[in-house]
């Protein structure tokens, strides 16, 4: 029998169809994905590419948006996305009625679903082309800021980004200061809340800067901003809580005298407050005046039998 030897041949012949392979092989596979690429241009339905024809307008929208009417927008809102996912405007109003109906919820597992979803709408919006940057940009701060300290950069950016845009708010430099404290950077969040003064002089936003100043151990800027709340505030716990923290920087510094009005004043604002009478009780001890202050700390025990720095005092303990 003769064997066919040219069947195992490897030689030129052999080597010149392997290079062929290797050209072609990639060739034809390239070929086969701008095929792909084509067919799911031309072929797939315009509405996942979001250009189905002429869009629907906002319709009442807007209207259903300035009633405050949120569930009614999310609700029209969703029956336009069926049909068309990426409608930019559906997703705007979507997001900003997801956003401010989570701020009407008390609790925060209600809150956080409204939260994700507006978060989730404005990305989309702003991916789509909405006719409102600046202002999905400012919804979508707060919307990063109020979940929490995971996203106080994303907070950052997006409202800064919103600023840029000439999107400005009364509260947008006050958010993003409020994100900058939250982070440790007192500096940035101080240059923000003096921007938010300029339009915004507020008791709740100078007693922000003068907790801010205090943080930035600016004493004697906190105590100028400190008073300034005093001379504007009206409201009994924005008093309560800038006269805590003037008697705290008094009491620090050695003006014991000012640090007992605001201490006393405290306890007459809210004479439930076991705080302010050990606070007194501090400020007695100071003064050497052992008798009064045990008596505050006994005062507070009255109050609140829990509390532990007047337990501490009261019974024998010493700072």
């Amino acid at each position: 029998m003769t064997l066919r030897y040219e069947h195992y041949r490897t030689g030129q012949r052999g080597r010149k169809g392997r290079r062929l392979r290797t050209v072609f092989i990639p060739i034809f596979g390239g070929l086969l994905v701008l095929l792909a690429v084509a067919f799911f241009i031309f072929h797939v339905p315009a509405r996942f590419l979001g250009a189905g024809g002429p869009r629907k307008s906002p319709g009442r929208l807007p209207d259903l948006f300035r009633a405050e009417k949120y569930d009614d927008v999310i609700s029209a809102t969703d029956a336009i996305l069926v049909g068309d996912p990426l409608n930019p405007d559906a997703l705007s109003y979507r997001g900003f009625a997801s956003f401010y109906k989570s701020m009407s919820q008390n609790a925060a597992e209600e809150r956080m679903p409204y939260l994700d979803q507006a978060v989730i709408s404005l990305r989309r919006a702003r991916l789509a082309g909405t006719r409102f940057p600046g202002e999905i940009d400012y919804v979508l701060g707060k919307a990063y800021f109020t979940k929490g300290k995971y996203y106080y950069d994303l907070a950052i950016s997006s409202i800064e980004s919103s600023v840029a845009k000439g999107y400005i708010q009364k509260d947008s430099y006050e958010y993003i200061g409020q994100a900058y404290s939250q982070l440790g950077d007192y500096q940035k969040a101080m240059e923000n809340f003096l921007l938010a003064l300029k339009d915004d002089s507020g008791d709740l936003l100078l007693l922000t800067i003068g907790q801010t100043y205090y943080q930035m151990k600016r004493t004697s800027d906190a105590v100028d901003y400190l008073l300034r709340t005093l001379n504007k505030t009206e409201d009994k716990d924005i008093e309560e809580r800038t006269r805590f923290l003037l008697g705290g920087i008094y009491l620090d510094t050695g003006e014991l005298f000012k640090a007992e009005e605001q201490f006393a004043a405290v306890a007459k604002i809210d004479p439930g407050s076991a705080d302010a009478h050990y606070d007194l009780g501090e400020v007695y001890a100071k003064m050497n005046d052992p008798v009064k202050a045990r008596a505050e700390w006994r005062n507070a025990l009255i109050i609140d039998p829990s509390h532990y720095g007047a337990k501490l005092r009261y019974y024998g303990g010493r700072r």
